[in-house]
C-alpha cells in the first residue's frame, strides 16, 4: 500500500527543554539557544517508513537543553551540520528520515512550512572517527519529493518562533555503505534570497536519547566555525548532542491491507430492489497485490469471490466481504445491506369434483420458498372443508403444486 505511515512511533518527552532562537539573537550569525518547551503548542509523534530501518540515531526526543541547529544553505554562507554512523553490514541507503524545518519564522510570514528544498551530504570519515572528510553524495531533494507531517510550534518569551515536522524521502539515487566504516550525514534546507527564515535540525543530548558513536559536529564559516566542531561548544549546557535522523533500505514493505468495494446493480424502487440484485466486488492494493476476496450472502458459508454473483430471494439481505494481500494483510470484514421485494410469478388453476383443487405454478425465473395459501368457499351449506391453508415449502421456477381441500356440503 501507498505509505500510510511514513515515520516511527516514538514517544515525545513534553515535560522537557527544546532550543531556539531568542528575539535578542535574530541577527544572521545566531547558531543556537536553548529554552523551556512547557509551553510547546502541538505534537505529533514519528510513524515507521515500510523499509527496512538500517540506522536510528534516535527521533522524537529534545533533551533537556536540546532543541535545533542551525542547517541552511544561504548566499551568505552555508552550515554544515553533521552526525556519523557506522553499519554492521554492507547496506544501500534509499530513503531518509529526520525532524527539522525553519526558524526566525517571526521576521518572515510566521510559522508554516515555507516548502523550501533541501540537500543531502553524505561524507567520509577523516581517519579519526571525530570529523567528517571528504564529501561523496551531495544530492538536492525538491521539495515536491519531500513527505512531511507537522511536529510543533514554538514561541519563546522573547517572541522568536519556529516550526519544525517530520520530514521523510526517497533519494534521488541510493547509496550503498560499507560494514564497519564510519560515515556521516548532512542535511540542510536551501534557502531563498530573503534572510528568514532560516533552516533548522532537530537535536537531543546526551541524557534524553544518548549518543551514537561521536557526538554531531557543525563547520559553517560565516558564523565564525571554521573547522568541524563539536556540538557541544555552541549549546549552553556543554553536553554531547546528536541530530535526529534514520537511514532506510531495501523494497518497501506492505502493512496496509487492501480496500474491497461492494456495486449493487438491480431495479431500485422506493428504497428497495423490485428485481434481484448482481453484486460486483472490486478489490485493490497498490503494493503486493490482491490475493483473494472473501463474501458470504445472509451470515452463509464464506465463498472466494471471482465473479458478480446475484441475490433473487425476497426479504432483507447482508453481503459482508473482505479481501487479503500477498503480504499477508487482511481487511477488515465489511457489510452491504439490502432489501428485495419482487413481485411473485405465480398462476393458479382452480379445479372442481370431490372437494376443491388449485394448481399454483412457478410462472418466474426465481425460485420461491415459504409460499403460503389458503382456501376458502363461500357456500352457504357447506359442513366440512369451507377453509384449509398450508404452506409451500420450495417452488422451483417453471415448477407447480398442487393442493387440495375435501369439502362436504351443497350449493356452488
Amino acid at each position: 500500500m501507498n505509505q500510510k505511515n511514513i515515520l516511527k512511533q516514538a514517544a515525545v518527552l513534553l515535560l522537557i527543554a527544546l532550543m531556539v532562537f531568542s528575539s535578542g539573537a535574530v541577527a544572521a550569525n545566531t547558531i543556537t539557544r536553548d529554552v523551556n518547551v512547557a509551553t510547546k503548542e502541538a505534537n505529533q509523534s514519528p510513524v515507521p517508513l515500510s523499509r527496512e530501518l538500517i540506522w536510528d540515531n534516535v527521533i522524537g526526543v529534545h533533551g533537556a537543553l536540546g532543541g535545533i541547529i542551525v542547517a541552511t544553505v544561504r548566499a551568505e554562507g552555508i552550515a554544515f551540520p553533521a552526525d556519523d554512523f557506522k553499519l554492521t553490514a554492507t547496506k544501500e541507503v534509499n530513503s531518509i528520515f529526520w525532524q527539522g524545518g525553519y526558524f526566525q519564522c517571526q521576521l518572515a510570514t510566521g510559522q508554516h512550512d515555507y516548502n523550501w528544498d533541501w540537500r543531502v551530504i553524505f561524507w567520509s570519515d577523516d581517519g579519526t572517527e571525530n570529523h567528517p572528510g571528504s564529501e561523496i553524495y551531495n544530492q538536492t531533494i525538491p521539495d515536491a519529493s519531500l513527505a512531511r507531517q507537522f511536529w510543533y510550534n514554538y514561541t519563546n518569551p522573547n517572541g522568536n518562533t519556529y516550526w519544525v515536522a517530520n520530514y521523510t524521502t526517497d533519494l534521488p539515487v541510493p547509496i550503498t555503505f560499507a560494514a564497519n566504516t564510519k560515515y556521516w550525514l548532512t542535511i540542510q534546507a536551501i534557502q531563498g534570497s530573503n534572510t528568514a527564515p532560516q533552516g533548522c535540525w532537530a537535536r537531543h543530548n546526551i541524557t534524553v536519547g544518548g549518543i551514537k558513536l561521536h557526538e554531531a559536529e557543525i563547520k559553517a564559516a560565516w558564523w565564525s566555525y571554521t573547522d568541524w566542531t563539536n556540538i557541544s561548544v555552541l549549546v549552553t549546557d556543554g553536553l554531547p548532542h546528536d541530530l535526529n535522523y534514520q537511514l532506510f533500505g531495501g523494497a518497501a514493505q506492505d502493512t496496509t491491507p487492501p480496500v474491497t468495494t461492494c456495486t449493487l446493480a438491480g431495479d431500485f424502487e422506493g428504497g428497495v430492489y423490485v428485481s434481484d440484485v448482481t453484486v460486483t466486488l472490486t478489490a485493490t492494493d497498490d503494493m503486493s497485490g490482491v490475493n483473494y476476496t472473501k463474501y458470504r450472502v445472509d451470515e452463509g458459508a464464506w465463498i472466494i469471490y471471482s465473479v458478480p454473483f446475484v441475490v433473487s430471494a425476497n426479504g432483507a439481505h447482508t453481503v459482508s466481504f473482505y479481501s487479503a494481500d500477498l503480504a499477508g494483510n487482511i481487511e477488515d470484514e465489511k457489510d452491504s445491506t439490502f432489501t428485495i421485494e419482487q413481485e411473485v410469478a405465480l398462476t393458479i388453476t382452480i379445479k372442481g369434483g370431490l372437494g376443491v383443487s388449485a394448481t399454483i405454478k412457478n410462472t418466474g425465473t426465481t425460485d420461491l420458498t415459504d409460499i403460503d395459501w389458503t382456501i376458502a368457499l363461500d357456500g352457504k351449506l357447506i359442513f366440512v372443508g369451507k377453509s384449509k391453508t398450508g404452506t409451500i415449502a420450495a417452488l422451483a421456477a417453471g415448477a407447480e403444486a398442487t393442493v387440495k381441500d375435501f369439502v362436504v356440503g351443497f350449493g356452488k
